[in-house]
Parts: C-alpha cells; sequence; structure tokens
C-alpha cells in the first residue's frame, strides 16, 4: 500500500480513502463519527447529549411514547410509540350493547352485540283483504271476494261473475233465456209492442180532437173576448177588468180602459199635492226599519271578515240545519276578530248598536264589541264610537256617527272560542229634517 506522510496542505476536488482515516494514530470504531471541539478532531460514539432536538411529548392520554400516556423522546434513548386510544368514543345506542360499560375507544378488548327485537312489520286486514300467517315473518295478502258476484279467472285476477240482484222481465219486457238476467251469462232483452199509445186528457185551456186511429189534434182553448187567435197564434184582445180614471185622472176617450184599444191617461189641471214633509210620506233605505218607534238598519252579515291577525279566511257560515244556530256566522279560530263595514245613509245619524251572538247550544254569550268611524278618501284617520259595547243588548254610540261619502263605520266582535256564532242585529238610526 502507497502511504502519504508528512504535512500537506491544499484544496483538492476529490479524496478516495480506500481503507482508514486515523487521527492521532485513532482509527475509531464501529458507528464512530469524526468531531470536532473547534480545536482538535477525534471519533465519538453519537449520544442524545450530542444532537440538539425538541422532546416529542405524548399528551391527551390517547398515545403513548415508551408505554406512557405522558412520556417523550428526545433522541437520548430509543422509545416506542403506540395508539392509547381514539380520542372519540363510540356510544352503544338502540338495541347495542358492548361486552363491558357503553362506550369503546380501543383502550381495552370488548365485543359489540345487537339485539333481536324480533319485530315485524304490523299488518291489519282492512276491507276486502285477507292476510294470512305463513309462519316466521312470512304473511300473505290476498283480496277476500265472496266467490259469488266476484271471482278469480285462470290468471289470479278479480273479474265480476254477476250483479247481485238480478233484472227480472216485467211487462212487455222477454229474455232469450229465463225470467231474469244478472250478468253471469250473455242473453238478449225484447220489448213486446203492444201498439198501446199515449192516453190524453184535456186540461185547462186545451182542446183534444180525435183525428181517427191513433192521431190526436191538439188545440189552445180561448175564451174569444179577452184571448183569440191571430192567424196561429194567440194574443191577448183585452184585460178582463177595466182601469178606471180616478180622482185627478181622466182618459182621452171614456172614463175606463181595458187595452182593447188605445189611451191617453191625464193629470188634472190642479191636482192635490203630496205632502213629502210627512212623516208618513217618508220613504226610508230598503235596509232601515222602523220598530216600536226606532229607525233599525239591518246588519249585513257578509260584510264582516277577520281581522288582519290571521292569514287566512277564518269565519264561516253555520249550515248544519240546528235550530238554535243555523244560518249564524261561525268563528274557525278562537280569538278571532271579527270586523265589518257599514254604510250609513246620507240624511241618518247612527246613535246605537246591538248585535247578537250565542254558543253552540244557541245560549247568549257576552262578546266586547267596539265600533269606529273611519276616514274612506280625502285624508285618513279614525273616531272611536264606543269602548264599552257587548252582544246580547243595545248601546249608545259617544260620539255618534253622521251619514256622510267619506266616512263609513266599522265593527269589531271581539270573538274567544270556535263556538261563538253570530247572530247579527243593527244600528240604531235617526233621521235628520233636510229632506
Amino acid at each position: 500500500m502507497t502511504s502519504l506522510s508528512g504535512l500537506n496542505d491544499g484544496d483538492f476536488t476529490n479524496i478516495d480513502v480506500v481503507y482508514t482515516i486515523s487521527i492521532n494514530g485513532d482509527q475509531g470504531s464501529n458507528n464512530q463519527v469524526l468531531t470536532s471541539n473547534g480545536d482538535t478532531t477525534e471519533y465519538k460514539s453519537i449520544t442524545g447529549s450530542m444532537i440538539s432536538l425538541d422532546d416529542l411529548t405524548a399528551t391527551g392520554g390517547t398515545i403513548l411514547i415508551g408505554g406512557s400516556d405522558t412520556g417523550s423522546y428526545d433522541g437520548s434513548v430509543a422509545r416506542s410509540i403506540a395508539v392509547a386510544k381514539v380520542p372519540n368514543a363510540l356510544t352503544a345506542g338502540t338495541n347495542i350493547t358492548f361486552s363491558s360499560g357503553t362506550t369503546y375507544d380501543g383502550s381495552s378488548a370488548i365485543t359489540i352485540n345487537a339485539t333481536d327485537t324480533d319485530n315485524q312489520l304490523v299488518l291489519s286486514e282492512g276491507s276486502g283483504i285477507v292476510i294470512t300467517d305463513l309462519g316466521g315473518f312470512n304473511r300473505r295478502i290476498a283480496t277476500n271476494i265472496d266467490a259469488d258476484t266476484i271471482v278469480f279467472d285462470g290468471s289470479n285476477k278479480m273479474e265480476v261473475a254477476k250483479v247481485p240482484n238480478a233484472l227480472t222481465a216485467g211487462t212487455n219486457i222477454s229474455f232469450s233465456s229465463g225470467t231474469t238476467y244478472d250478468g253471469s251469462s250473455a242473453i238478449t232483452i225484447n220489448a213486446t209492442d203492444t201498439n198501446t199509445q199515449l192516453n190524453l186528457t184535456a186540461g185547462n185551456g186545451i182542446e183534444i180532437a180525435n183525428t181517427g186511429g191513433v192521431n190526436r189534434t191538439i188545440s189552445a182553448k180561448p175564451d174569444e173576448d179577452t184571448i183569440d187567435f191571430d192567424g196561429t197564434e194567440l194574443t191577448v184582445l183585452k184585460v178582463p177588468e177595466g182601469l178606471s180614471a180616478g180622482t185627478n185622472l181622466s182618459y182621452t176617450s171614456g172614463s175606463t180602459f181595458d187595452g182593447e184599444t188605445a189611451r191617453t191617461i191625464n193629470l188634472a189641471s190642479a191636482p192635490t199635492n203630496l205632502d213629502l214633509s210627512s212623516s208618513t210620506n217618508i220613504i226610508h233605505p230598503p235596509n232601515v226599519f222602523e220598530v216600536s218607534g226606532d229607525l233599525r238598519m239591518s246588519i249585513e252579515m257578509g260584510n264582516f271578515f277577520p281581522n288582519d291577525d290571521n292569514s287566512f279566511f277564518n269565519i264561516g257560515v253555520e249550515d248544519d240545519f240546528s235550530t238554535n244556530i243555523h244560518g249564524s256566522l261561525k268563528v274557525l279560530t278562537s280569538s278571532l276578530e271579527v270586523c265589518g263595514y257599514f254604510i250609513i245613509p246620507n240624511n241618518y245619524t247612527a246613535t246605537g248598536v246591538r248585535i247578537d251572538a250565542t254558543d253552540a247550544s244557541g245560549s247568549s254569550i257576552s262578546r266586547t264589541i267596539m265600533c269606529a268611524s273611519i276616514t274612506t278618501y280625502g285624508g285618513t284617520g279614525y273616531t272611536s264610537l264606543n269602548f264599552s259595547g257587548n252582544t246580547g243588548s243595545e248601546f249608545s254610540l259617544s260620539p255618534t256617527m253622521d251619514g256622510a261619502s267619506d266616512k263609513i263605520m266599522l265593527i269589531t266582535i271581539f270573538t274567544t272560542s270556535t263556538s261563538d256564532h253570530i247572530r247579527g242585529g243593527y244600528i240604531k238610526l235617526t233621521r235628520g229634517d233636510d229632506y
């Protein structure tokens, strides 16, 4: 082997050491490395103190280092790392059990079991169905037929065999086979022509003329005084009783009119004038009635609606034909405010209100009523007309409300139960003297 001695210093691209490098005669031991302390170089074995590493530490209880859930590893001593358990345990639910405890996290070996509750679908026989228990979980479902009017065909399909009640041949009717038909076999129905005609009887105003054989002529029978024929059509000649001209009236010809000839009716030159200011000549609106000296405007039940607290139309008309509540408005949601709009006629003043309400048996109940005058156009706002009215009796309005084109009365009924029934009522009025 060629040796190299003496001190040689230089920059080398490559040094190829074939056997050993000795440091001061020390060739080192197996797995030792060259180390330097800054002044000298020597062979040393690798230890933990020689390597600067951050420690690996087990925390959380799910990892073991060196067999401990708080162990650590810094490279100085060999350690093993292992899973201690999973971080989130598996909990036994319905029909699941563990051989130990109620949770499993992998820290110990246990067995998981499922409980067989032996539950199957519960089947109940409805109309026309029969269910047969074939054992275990097996059931056969079939239609339940009477095997008389309904049978099964060759492919297990239901078919009609016949009708339950047969059709019997009556007078002038016959079948090609037998005297009844139930659909079980095809037969032919025949009718016998007896050459019998319709029996006609002349009623009031009718004449029937026999023109031979089965032929009849039917004609109208006028009195030829007030009704007669105009060609082939009936026409009125006159009315049976004439209209006589009374006081302050006259005809251009004669004193009566029966329609036979055209006449003109005339008013006398100086008739007696009608006193429109008299109370006996006042014509009230059609829904205003005079009752015991009072004027009452009937409550129109169709004017009622639910208030804005409800998103659907939840009042209806009771139509069960019960004597006590039939025709009344039924509340379909409890605590519903039923609101209605009512126009007070011109030259009339609303002074009071009465609305009746009952329960489902027809017994009178008391519910709060609130009235207000609402401005409909040309402005906004409302005026309260009462705060203490109740169903079942008349109460006064304060202030009263005059009829006006820009005002409408709002009546609100505060119901409390779905058994509440609104029967209606009236608005009490007084009439002005303007006309």
